[in-house]
């Protein structure tokens, strides 16, 4: 992981050069002997960059979220890192034997507030990942194999996977250090099952150079990842009493015999503050399409499109500006667009 500042010399115009962030070769994680095995990409602004980095990215024993100060080109030299939160760190609001044990790497910075997943404990519950229908042929093909690890049954070719049952959303504030709990996983029908969203990526094998499932040097397997992104700049305005907004995607549902989600309903959600406010549903599985475009209706039955997917991205919340993407349609038409809103500027009470 490297960073450049994007501003010229006054001499000869030449560009400031590439800096080290960390590496797999000989970057030891903080507090620790072990080097990192895997860095995610970083989320930066301003002059620092915050990213997750771990020994083993599958089966985590050390690493954790560090901070980055970006301003050591000058010397050329690599930034000293910042653990934030770490592979045995407590969580918060909860017993004091409860610890994280694995930790998201998408995290979302916005300046002072980070959000990220994680999860505690060892209870762990199964979930059976078919491959997709669609997609790139090679990946396709490779996902339908055994050479992948994949096993059939009547309804495709799959892969069982283990999720933590205990899991959440959480905020950690810069400036004092502390994490909060936006949102977890319950024990009720009702309650939030999942943060976990999967998906089979990588290298199919025996394609070469510049082919499309080429996305990366590793072999295609099954990725797990979360969503949510943190903003505190409501109307680009900051002090020390105002309130950051989370958004995030969770799942409601329980799982069959077969260990599938059962009529699933996922859904991107908005909280201000910790568990403890309100929730608010920006958009949901089923949900009315047109409420997003007046386009999303089927041209052949003249029937309103539901909503199927969704997605958020990390830097998808800037200011109170939130972006998400949204996909609507049946097996026989669809529809699907990015599509922006305005968060609330929080009264002056709320600051």
């Amino acid at each position: 992981m490297y960073y450049r500042i994007l501003k010229k010399q006054a001499v000869g115009g030449s560009t400031q050069p590439v800096v080290l962030i960390a590496n797999n070769t000989h970057t030891l994680i903080p507090k620790t002997g072990k080097l990192f095995g895997s860095t995610a990409p970083p989320s930066a602004v301003g002059n620092q960059a915050v990213f997750a980095g771990f020994d083993n990215e599958d089966n985590p024993t050390a690493g954790g979220i560090y901070i980055a100060p970006l301003e050591s080109y000058r010397l050329n030299k690599q930034p000293k890192l910042k653990t934030l939160v770490s592979i045995g760190s407590q969580v918060p609001d909860k017993s004091k034997n409860a610890k994280f044990n694995k930790l998201g790497e998408g995290v979302s910075f916005d300046g002072r507030y980070i959000a990220f997943w994680g999860a505690c404990g060892s209870e762990n519950k199964k979930v059976r990942l078919y491959c997709r229908e669609d997609g790139n042929k090679d990946l396709k093909a490779y996902c339908e194999s055994t050479a992948s690890g994949s096993v059939q049954d009547t309804q495709g070719w799959y892969q069982e996977k283990q999720v933590p049952k205990n899991q959440g959303i959480f905020v950690h504030d810069l400036k004092n250090g502390k994490n909060v709990r936006i949102a977890r996983t319950g024990k009720n029908f009702s309650d939030f099952c999942d943060f976990v969203y999967w998906n089979f990526s990588g290298k199919a094998p025996d394609v070469g150079e510049g082919g499309e499932s080429d996305d990366d040097g590793e072999l295609a397997r099954w990725r797990f990842t979360s969503f949510a992104a943190v903003s505190s700049k409501v109307d680009d305005h900051e002090d020390e009493n105002v309130s950051y907004h989370t958004a995030f995607k969770a799942r409601i549902g329980i799982t069959d015999g077969s260990n599938v989600y059962a009529n699933p309903v996922d859904g991107i959600y908005l909280r201000k503050g910790s568990e403890k406010s309100p929730l608010l549903t920006l958009v949901k599985t089923g949900t009315n399409g047109t409420l997003f475009d007046s386009e999303a209706i089927d041209p052949d039955t003249n029937m309103v499109l539901p909503v199927t997917e969704m997605g958020l991205e990390r830097g998808g919340f800037r200011g109170n500006s939130l972006a998400i993407n949204v996909s609507m349609g049946t097996e026989e038409a669809g529809w699907a667009g990015i599509y922006l809103t305005r968060v609330a500027t929080p009264s002056k009470e709320d600051r």
